[in-house]
């Protein structure tokens, strides 16, 4: 059984690739190898998920049956029973002419959203929507709910007839950007400072995903059905767990607020 979720950053994000840089930002963000958009690996998103429950469940079983055995407390390493896919991109924020900011995306993000949906079974409440994005989408230019500047180009305005219930889900104010012009928006960096004694040490610039972006992933777990009973009720505790869970942190800098996530389903 395969679900969806959306992962949308309440505040500014950094999960960092690892990789040696030598322009001028110092620490990238994790990228997809094809598009270059944001993503998070499965390998982050698990692990931060699995810190945040470590928290939640004195019973270890649990733990160790989800994520399986953590290898940096054991050398032996055993799979967990969830499998956690890479968060990718739907949406990101644009400045707006008119309104605080718009919901970004691109008629080829909504399409493999939607392939990937279909691929792994997921019944996307929103599917006719996200539909009637792609085909409001035009080669040479941003389209958006209204006329407006996003990031000093000019969005043609149009009617997508999209449910109230999509709205809420995607967000008011929507703009559907050719994918060409959606590459050439560069993320946001910051500068760290390190003191010694007051006096500053070390400056580097660190890149961020702004918040207000959405991403999607799907986890994948056993069929009840097809599992004993002491698995089964391990499985119905830690979903209840996951049900109520609303805001997790993700990636770097919690210490100053960074990476604070809203969780939700893609059919509530």
């Amino acid at each position: 059984m395969v679900n969806c979720y959306i992962l949308e950053n309440l505040t500014n994000l950094h999960v960092g690739s690892g990789d040696i840089n030598y322009g001028v930002v110092d620490n990238l963000v994790q990228k997809d190898p094809v598009t270059n958009y944001p993503v998070i690996h499965s390998s982050s998103l698990k692990g931060s998920f699995r810190e945040y429950f470590e928290e939640k469940f004195n019973d270890s079983e649990i733990i160790l049956y989800i994520f399986g055995q953590n290898p940096d407390k054991s050398d032996k390493k055993t799979p967990g029973a969830y499998s956690f896919f890479e968060a990718k991109m739907l949406s990101r924020p644009v400045r707006s002419s008119e309104e605080l900011y718009f919901n970004a995306t691109t008629k080829g993000i909504l399409e493999e959203f939607l392939m990937m949906c279909e691929s792994l079974g997921v019944e996307f409440r929103f599917k006719e929507d996200m539909k009637k994005l792609i085909q409001a989408a035009e080669k040479d230019e941003i389209v958006a709910n209204k006329s407006v500047y996003l990031e000093d180009e000019k969005a043609k305005g149009k009617d997508f007839e999209v449910s109230d219930g999509f709205k809420k889900f995607f967000g008011e104010n929507i703009a559907i950007y050719p994918d060409s012009l959606f590459k050439d928006l560069s993320l946001p960096f910051v500068a760290r400072n390190r003191l010694n004694n007051g006096e500053s040490k070390n400056l580097w610039y660190e890149e961020i995903v702004p918040r207000y972006t959405k991403f999607y992933f799907f986890i994948q777990k056993p069929d009840e059905e097809n599992v004993a009973a002491d698995e089964k009720t391990l499985i119905e505790n830690f979903d209840e767990e996951f049900k109520n869970t609303e805001i997790i942190q993700i990636g770097a800098n919690k210490s100053i607020g960074y990476g604070f996530c809203k969780l939700r389903s893609c059919n509530e």
